[in-house]
């Protein structure tokens, strides 16, 4: 159950069974924009946004931070490594592909800079098979799909997914150009085979029917995917179906001045088929 524990203006704690659960709003003007960090037994699942880094000192310094799992490179989720560091004994866990990307200041848009703040360079280990720490077994597995170098966190005894962007929402409209429906696809499948309940997502939170809604997002892309393949086939161009299947313009598609978009989406079935 979760358990809220903590308020202020832009950073809200709460507590689901042992995990603790560090909400940040990344911006009070869009709230619907959070990014959720978890604590659990020493080892923090992402780090937060470089912006909230007045916010999220004292937090870290107030852990025994001895690991820290970091999903995916973006800068919501790895922009405060650096610190972390820097001033802290922790491990720092990434995927192997994104070790050279560490290495270097995060070159990122204005917009995004204004929201998240920039990632400086940082030193960190490739994920081994598994993280042990005094009381649980954390199983990284590869799931690319949002990224290439992306990672969900298993913890098998309390079937806990640790998901990063994975999830989000079961029905997206909108990809980045990076993202790939195959991948997801193939990903989405492979985690079937892994016997777990709870979600945790880095910007919807805690899903206590994790599995259910992650089967219901595959549906949805192997859906997606096989209309845009048949619309193609006959020789719809691809705005085209784009303004079949998504005529409206989604929020975020504006917000990040068209880094998110439903075109990206449309073309990554197209090229993948």
């Amino acid at each position: 159950m979760a358990v809220a524990i903590h308020n202020d203006k832009t950073i809200k704690k709460s507590k689901h069974d042992q995990v603790e659960i560090i909400k940040i709003s990344v911006n009070p003007y869009f709230p619907l924009i959070s990014i959720y960090l978890y604590y659990i037994d020493g080892m923090l699942i992402d780090t937060g946004p470089s912006k909230r880094r007045r916010r999220l000192i004292p937090l870290f310094r107030s852990w025994d931070l001895e690991r820290v799992a970091i999903t995916h490179y973006h800068e919501d989720h790895s922009g405060m490594a650096s610190w972390i560091a820097r001033n802290t004994p922790a491990e720092i866990f990434v995927h192997e592909k994104t070790i050279p990307i560490a290495e270097k200041t995060a070159q990122v848009p204005w917009y995004q800079e204004f929201f998240t703040g920039r990632r400086l360079p940082f030193s960190a280990k490739a994920y081994p098979n598994v993280i042990e720490t005094s009381n649980y077994r954390f199983y990284p597995i590869e799931t690319p799909g949002h990224t290439d170098d992306h990672i969900c966190i298993f913890e098998p005894y309390y079937g806990w997914l640790f998901t990063g962007d994975l999830y989000i929402t079961p029905c997206p409209k909108v990809f980045l150009e990076e993202e790939s429906m195959a991948a997801y696809i193939e990903t989405l499948h492979k985690l079937n085979r892994f016997d777990y309940q709870t979600v945790f997502c880095a910007h919807e939170g805690v899903i206590r029917n994790g599995k259910e809604m992650m089967n219901r997002k595959l549906e949805y892309l192997e859906r997606t995917r096989d209309e845009v393949v048949r619309m193609h086939r006959m020789g719809w161009k691809d705005r085209t179906i784009m303004k079949k299947l998504f005529p409206d313009k989604v929020k975020l598609e504006q917000r990040s001045f068209g880094t998110f978009s439903r075109l990206n989406m449309i073309r990554s079935c197209i090229r993948e088929q």
